[in-house]
């Protein structure tokens, strides 16, 4: 008989459990389950969920600690976490007293439940999946709890004669209060910044995501914008917390990542499609952000497909 989706989320968490550690958990079909934990010290050690499978994680108490696309994260609770499929995950750990809620939905049934709010949401999507992580206060934090609870206990239930409608019902506000806690902090950072400003830094990224291969220098994107490089980086560090040279040089390292992933391609070329003066300052420049050479990244993503 075919594992069912609360079971294979329940086993996937249930395994790293410490011996203090307690599991709640309640689901509606293979469509959506959650999954309450709370203990001492969790590390979540197996493989990630297939595709598929779309995973949220509430953390109301205790600190997180993770690793994004090989850059390690940590955060204080409460915290939520969208684990988007375009990101590599892994070493979610929850260090000291925790008490958290892993939400799972089903792909299709996620996007029937949020349909109602994505077009809401467009012009912030782009910008949230580029750090999916959203820090709460307290008062926020109860009231995600509420909506969490009243999940729990409709799942628990399961009685309802519209169980389905009422699930999804609930799912989608509990979106609507994480997107309205995004919006709160993304407009508290931009009403202190000239609106002008907010113009000149999404030209940037537009041009950024556009030309990072080919040009390296914060003062070329400068002059585009006819701004200066030391104002620009201002801005962007004001808006977004990095400056522009931080900015372009992640842009730069995830596009190598990609050109190496690339079999047909040896790290000689991937030097000069990224327009480095030669080899070896593509490979200080790799190592610096990925603490590895190009060479050895190359070849370790060649074990894994092989293996």
């Amino acid at each position: 008989m075919m594992e069912s989706l609360k079971e294979k989320v329940v086993a996937w968490i249930r395994k790293d459990l410490s011996s203090d550690g307690q599991l709640d958990w309640a689901a509606y079909n293979n469509s959506l389950v959650m999954v309450r934990m709370e203990g001492t010290d969790f590390r979540l050690s197996g493989e990630w969920v297939p595709d598929g499978w779309h995973v949220f994680l509430q953390v109301h108490e205790g600190e997180l600690r993770l690793t994004v696309n090989g850059e390690r994260l940590g955060f204080d609770s409460p915290v939520y976490v969208d684990f988007l499929r375009n990101r590599k995950w892994a070493n979610v750990t929850l260090a000291g007293k925790y008490r958290t809620c892993f939400i799972v939905m089903e792909q299709h049934f996620f996007m029937e439940t949020t349909l109602p709010i994505r077009n809401k949401i467009a012009e912030g999507m782009e910008q949230f999946a580029k750090h999916p992580f959203t820090s709460v206060n307290a008062d926020e934090d109860r009231d995600l709890s509420r909506l969490e609870e009243m999940m729990f206990s409709t799942l628990s239930a399961n009685s309802h004669l519209f169980c389905r409608e009422l699930i999804q019902a609930l799912a989608c506000a509990w979106q609507y209060e994480l997107w309205n806690i995004f919006f709160h902090r993304q407009q508290d950072v931009r009403s202190t910044i000239n609106p002008h400003w907010n113009d000149v830094v999404s030209q940037f990224f537009y041009l950024a995501h556009t030309y990072c291969r080919e040009q390296h220098r914060v003062s070329w994107y400068a002059a585009q914008l006819g701004v200066s490089a030391d104002a620009l980086s201002a801005a962007l560090k004001r808006l977004h917390g990095k400056t522009a040279s931080a900015m372009l040089e992640e842009l730069l390292a995830a596009e190598a990542k990609v050109c190496l992933h690339n079999p047909a391609l040896s790290v000689q070329d991937v030097a000069e499609m990224l327009h480095f003066s030669d080899q070896s300052a593509f490979g200080k420049f790799f190592k610096r952000h990925c603490g590895i050479s190009p060479a050895v990244f190359k070849k370790r993503h060649i074990e894994e497909n092989n293996s």
